[in-house]
């Protein structure tokens, strides 16, 4: 008798090493949805089914490689005729009851949530981004429009003479996250704008089906309108008829250098990766396995998309033990198989990838593949290589993690907040003394507690740095996109002493740092010292008396601070000072924006006046001296001054109510701290001054 064969598999060995057959899905409605534009994306100046012109660029099947379609991408003369039809356009969106674009706004959220098999797959097959992972993150663009179609009958209740002007413009890349569409969809048809969208040429196609669905529910042909390709922005931000341009892509790349010279309102929000803490005595499996969506999932290009992971050092081997088994059992493939767990980046991506990790093998960087032959996923372990240069500026949309080790919580921090990033910051911790330490010290408008990458249509964010410069979602999402105040001419101004400026921004900062400590109760208590101490002479006394009422009223006023419930999450949203803010006050002392300069100094910022009037000089100078030292500050106005304040990296914001022509020579990267001031109500100031930091917590569930 032959030997009997007596070794036993065990069930769990059955499951770890079972594997599932193909299941591929069928992008057949993607290509019969082309035919019927006759496999061609275009933007059209009268009709949509005039002869397109511009050059032609092809887009190819992610799933097979095959030609899929044709974007025409138009010359400036189309663009510049297109801006002029869809500013001149009768019979417009805002024409339409604001009860009845309401509606329509909210049918539109909930159509795209009925169509989301169309659109998920024209992502699938244009952009190679995983059913799974499009409706993941649709719900958020379909929140936003719901969230936002109310705006529009409280909005024109509040403001019954208001009348949009002007063209709002979207650019989004190919890399752009579907819905962050929503953030400039949602107030715009709100607040009764024309839209432009600029999209990459493999974006165009579900901005197309986007644009449809709005149509077919009765939003004006020409309300929204596509301009596909990649299209020299310079030809928004010279055109006369365009008032508000939001940019979501990275606003280091060269096309942007020079965006701001033209006076328009500038909104950015980018896509510039995020970091994650790990602190021991966390759920070191729950963080782990977070990363391989938080990181590779939607090929890894979504603006919340880990780039750095901190690990504390006394768990560093577990966690990376736990990582890179994680990580080795992801599936890649195609865009269009159902099982796979990371979708293939095109060809780009994929070489950057390599590039990235022959420089960091040669910096002696652990190189972490699981299939060497495959550049998909890619783990750095023991060196932080954003900050050192490994990972370059364009490289910022590349799906790769770098894992480095730390002591302390200072020490964690610092890794966290040198990153260009100011989106977000995911913290993995069980401690609660720990986390409430490490929130106030982490410089990013989220901070998820135990979680990564959430968002909410009614709770604003502003991101941190090069993350973004203005508010995304919520009320202040919607103001964006209504005030948009136009930039006067700047007057002459003398030359002046340069160093003067200098030395305000840096004692400004140094006593930022701890004016902002302070409670606000503690900071109004000091500002209140001002109303008892303060005398003027009888020509300046009913302009004093406006100062102390302010000062009173605005101790009284709301914080602005909130605590939401967002599905199984408590959310804290917070306000933060911005830092060290300039502000200039013109000649005439009635147009000084005093409810502007009471709230900057009462939310915990060092204020700079840059006064050009001499008849107030005085009055500043005494409340700077009843403060503390370097709280508040007054300069003479000169164009010296505002050059060093435009170039200077701890001055956070500079208004002023002029086209200040030292900021607008400058890349926009560097001249997006200029704002234009309003005089509106405490909120309306308080969002030009603060910050919003998210704190997400998860309200957990007891099994006892």
């Amino acid at each position: 008798m032959g030997e009997t064969n007596t070794s036993k598999t065990s069930i769990r060995q059955i499951f770890e090493t079972m594997e599932y057959g193909n299941d591929f899905e069928s992008v057949a409605p993607v290509t019969e949805w082309l035919k019927k534009r006759e496999n061609r994306i275009f933007a059209y100046i009268d009709k949509k089914n005039e002869t397109p012109t511009g050059e032609i660029v092809p887009v190819k099947n992610t799933t097979n490689d095959q030609h899929l379609c044709d974007v025409h991408v138009p010359d400036a003369t189309t663009v510049d005729t297109i801006l002029k039809k869809s500013a001149n356009a009768k019979n417009t969106w805002k024409d339409i009851p604001a009860a009845k674009r309401a509606e329509i706004i909210y049918k539109l959220g909930n159509e795209i949530q009925k169509k989301q098999e169309l659109i998920t797959l024209i992502e699938v097959a244009a952009r190679g981004i995983l059913s799974k992972d499009t409706k993941n993150k649709l719900p958020l663009l379909t929140d936003c429009l719901v969230y936002y179609s109310g705006f529009s009958v409280k909005y024109s209740v509040e403001n019954p003479s208001f009348s949009a002007t002007g063209l709002a413009v979207g650019v989004f890349p190919d890399s752009s996250a579907l819905w962050t569409l929503g953030y400039i969809l949602g107030p715009c048809l709100a607040a009764g704008r024309q839209i432009v969208l600029q999209t990459g040429p493999r974006f165009s196609l579900v901005a197309t089906v986007l644009i449809e669905m709005a149509g077919q529910l009765g939003v004006p042909e020409g309300t929204i309108r596509l301009i596909p390709g990649k299209i020299n922005p310079d030809n928004f931000f010279v055109h006369s008829s365009v008032s508000t341009v939001s940019i979501f892509d990275d606003l280091h790349k060269e096309r942007y250098l020079f965006a701001n010279h033209f006076g328009k309102k500038l909104l950015h929000f980018g896509a510039s990766g995020a970091s994650m803490v790990v602190f021991d005595g966390c759920d070191l499996d729950s963080a782990c396995h977070s990363v391989a969506d938080a990181a590779f999932g939607t090929k890894g290009t979504l603006p919340w998309s880990v780039r750095n992971i901190f690990v504390q050092e006394n768990i560093f081997d577990s966690f990376i033990h736990k990582l890179k088994h994680n990580v080795a059992s992801l599936k890649i493939g195609k865009s269009n198989e159902r099982n796979v767990d990371i979708s293939i980046p095109d060809n780009t991506v994929l070489d950057k990838v390599k590039r990235v990790v022959v420089e960091a093998q040669n910096q002696g960087v652990e190189v972490f593949q699981p299939d060497p032959d495959n550049a998909i996923p890619t783990v750095l372990i023991g060196a932080n290589v954003f900050p050192n240069n490994v990972i370059k500026e364009d490289f910022i949309n590349v799906p790769v993690v770098t894992v480095v080790s730390f002591r302390t919580v200072n020490e964690a921090v610092n890794l966290s907040n040198n990153t260009r990033q100011g989106l977000g910051v995911s913290v993995w911790s069980e401690s609660t003394s720990l986390i409430n330490e490490i929130i106030g010290k982490l410089k990013a408008g989220n901070v998820w507690i135990n979680s990564h990458g959430l968002f909410a249509p009614n709770i604003a964010t502003s991101p941190y740095k090069t993350s973004g410069n203005a508010f995304f979602g919520g009320n202040e999402g919607f103001y964006e996109y209504v005030e948009t105040k136009s930039l006067k001419t700047e007057s002459g101004s003398q030359i002046q002493n340069k160093n003067a400026m200098e030395q305000a921004i840096t004692e400004a900062k140094k006593a930022q740092d701890s004016w902002s400590k302070l409670s606000r109760l503690e900071r109004t208590k000091l500002l209140q010292v001002v109303p008892h101490n303060i005398t003027t002479n009888s020509s300046l006394e009913k302009w004093t008396d406006q100062w102390v009422t302010l000062i009173y009223d605005c101790g009284l006023s709301n914080s602005g601070e909130n605590f939401i419930k967002f599905r199984n999450f408590n959310v804290a949203a917070t306000r933060e000072p911005c830092g060290v803010i300039a502000i200039e006050t013109p000649e005439g002392k009635d147009d000084h924006n005093k409810r502007l300069i009471v709230a900057a100094l009462n939310e915990g910022n060092a204020v700079i006046i840059l006064n050009d009037c001499g008849e107030t000089s005085e009055f500043y100078s005494k409340v700077s001296k009843l403060l503390p030292k370097g709280v508040l500050t007054v300069l003479s106005h000169s164009q010296e001054a505002t050059k060093v304040a435009a170039l200077h990296k701890e001055l956070s914001v500079y208004f002023g109510e002029k086209h200040n022509r030292v900021f607008f020579s400058l890349p926009l990267k560097t001249s997006s701290k200029f704002k234009m001031a309003g005089s509106g109500s405490w909120n309306d100031v308080r969002d030009k001054v603060t910050l919003t930091k998210n704190v997400w917590l998860n309200k957990g569930q007891s099994f006892i």
